[in-house]
């Protein structure tokens, strides 16, 4: 049976709050087939390629099936024309590439929140176009930062609760769902913090999306405590040592976190690395993914 994007949205969530998340899956039929995880590539990996014009937007979905395999995109506002962003009927276009070229756009890349009490509203209102374009992609999630004021930790849960309830209001209207992402100010760097927002919140509309390149503190520790709010993850990438492995984290380990949370969904490519251009760079964090998934059965 076909769920409604709004009951997938209520179906993730309810799934979520259990400690298992469902991102991608619009047959509820189909769970126990899906794998349980499914590389995506996030279009910010290929950022230069769009920014020097050798890549066109309306072809990144075709372009990424062809060249890595991937048929999970997320999509990012930086990489779409800015004169294009409010016009449906480009973004209607994008949208029929992704079905055409087989592929899934589930997310898309918006700016940050802005929190401070006499910043919310204000920062807010220049979200809201950001919610209409993802579902006229057809993408479930909007990525979004968060920007925490102070240092003051109960503080800065309480003004990001009241900034981020109005906006997951406006998504749930959408069928879209917020997904918090670390970074924008110390507080929302780490992941503990996002962790207790989304506990107290207990909104359906608003859950949380790891990145391990952008947590401080311990990322381990910070991509633990968010994983029962977690529905969908950015595997940050910089560069790799002599071995093909990532000299900034562990990616066995944290492949060990995210399946003893009992995740279930995307692992997105974002690679961010100077030394690789944008191809290799990929293809190297996609290998390095795969050999993660495959070291969690020999343990």
């Amino acid at each position: 049976m076909n769920a409604s994007r709004r009951q997938f949205i209520s179906h993730t969530s309810q799934i979520a709050l259990a400690g298992v998340a469902l991102p991608g899956l619009l047959h509820a039929n189909t769970f126990a087939e899906t794998p349980k995880y499914e590389i995506g590539l996030s279009q910010y990996s290929l950022r230069s390629m769009f920014k020097d014009g050798s890549l066109d937007p309306l072809d990144y979905p075709q372009y990424t099936v062809d060249t890595f395999g991937i048929k999970a995109i997320d999509l990012w506002e930086g990489g779409l024309p800015a004169d294009k962003l409010d016009d449906k009927d480009y973004l209607s276009k994008l949208r029929q590439r992704c079905d055409d070229a087989g592929t899934q756009a589930f997310l898309l890349m918006t700016g940050a929140l802005d929190a401070h009490p006499e910043k919310a509203e204000a920062s807010r209102r220049n979200l809201l176009p950001s919610i209409d374009r993802a579902a006229t992609l057809g993408a479930q999630y909007l990525r979004v930062f968060l920007r925490a004021p102070g240092e003051n930790e109960p503080k800065g849960i309480q003004a990001s609760i009241e900034a981020l309830k109005p906006l997951a209001d406006a998504a749930a209207k959408k069928d879209v769902m917020i997904v918090i992402e670390p970074g924008a100010s110390k507080l929302s760097q780490r992941g503990t913090f996002l962790a207790e927002i989304c506990k107290q919140l207990d909104h359906p509309a608003l859950k949380l999306m790891p990145d391990f390149g952008k947590q401080v503190n311990n990322v381990y520790d910070g991509t633990k405590a968010m994983m029962p709010y977690t529905v969908t993850i950015s595997c940050k990438m910089h560069s790799f040592d002599d071995n093909g492995k990532q000299p900034h984290f562990d990616y066995n380990r944290l492949l060990k976190i995210i399946d003893h949370g009992d995740y279930r969904g995307f692992l997105t490519i974002e690679w961010e690395g100077n030394k690789l251009k944008p191809i290799p760079g990929v293809l190297a964090s996609k290998k390095l993914i795969e050999e993660a998934i495959g070291n969690l059965s020999k343990s």
